[in-house]
């Protein structure tokens, strides 16, 4: 499998400003604290990972490359660079395969097809790079406005765009999404989530994307506050039917976050 949303961080590095002095995640969370997955079911219990940004900071996704090139086990990172102010060159490692710059305000929609916005989005697009994007359901109808603004840019929604329920709202601005074939959503976030908010969740958006349009994300070490990641994944896995398995767990995130030197 490919767990598609994975952070690490050193806080001798890192600031995490949005991490409270007294957060149970104030620590630091390495590679070899990442848990094997030995009591799942499998021939094994490794997984390839893709790294994804948690500071908004460039110094961070040179700290990300270099923990790939040391373990064969991450085959992708997502970094932070400014969409509002694009760098005219990136590192030179086709193991950075997207960009994660969330906006000030995850709720408003205007801010993703502002100008400037639109710019580095298109940019980043004709670099080669994936765009996470991380929103609230009140936004996710801009996002599909720049799903539409700029189709050849491989957009991909974190964490279901953080519903709390499958509400008018998420549902109304998912059907939106959903018809942008430029957009997948990302299956993470989701540790706090009742089981039975989470299967409607899980099949409102099965049914408007389908499993070649969903990938699945830990989000460890977040997802600690609520379960342990082999429980987030066992999870998922029994509630996605089993048809959906190799899109959900691997193929879809092999499509989406492709290198850059493989890129047509």
């Amino acid at each position: 499998m490919i767990d598609a949303h994975v952070h690490v961080w050193d806080l001798t590095r890192r600031r995490l400003p949005w991490l409270a002095p007294d957060h149970p995640l104030r620590r630091n969370f390495t590679l070899p604290d990442l848990p094997h997955l030995s009591d799942l079911p499998g021939p094994s219990d490794r997984s390839d990972l893709v790294l994804v940004q948690a500071d908004a900071d460039p110094a961070e996704v040179d700290d990300l490359l270099a923990l790939a090139q040391e373990n064969a086990a991450v085959v992708g990172v997502v970094g932070w660079f400014d969409l509002l102010d694009f760098p005219d060159r990136l590192p030179d490692d086709p193991l950075l395969v997207g960009v994660r710059s969330p906006p000030i305000d995850q709720t408003d929609p205007d801010l993703l097809t502002a100008p400037a916005h639109l710019r580095g989005v298109r940019a980043a697009a004709d670099a080669g790079l994936a765009i996470d994007l991380l929103l609230r359901p009140s936004a996710l109808i801009g996002a599909a406005r720049l799903a539409s603004a700029v189709p050849d840019a491989r957009l991909v929604l974190d964490h279901l765009g953080n519903p709390t329920a499958a509400t008018a709202e998420w549902r109304s601005g998912m059907q939106a999404l959903a018809e942008c074939p430029n957009v997948t959503v990302k299956l993470s976030g989701t540790a706090h989530l009742a089981t039975d908010d989470l299967r409607t969740l899980v099949d409102v958006a099965l049914e408007l994307f389908g499993s070649e349009r969903l990938l699945f994300g830990s989000d460890w070490p977040v997802c600690t506050l609520a379960a342990t990641r082999a429980e987030v994944i066992r999870r998922t896995t029994a509630l996605l039917p089993p048809a959906t398995h190799n899109d959900v767990f691997r193929g879809t995130a092999q499509r989406i976050y492709r290198s850059r030197e493989t890129a047509p």
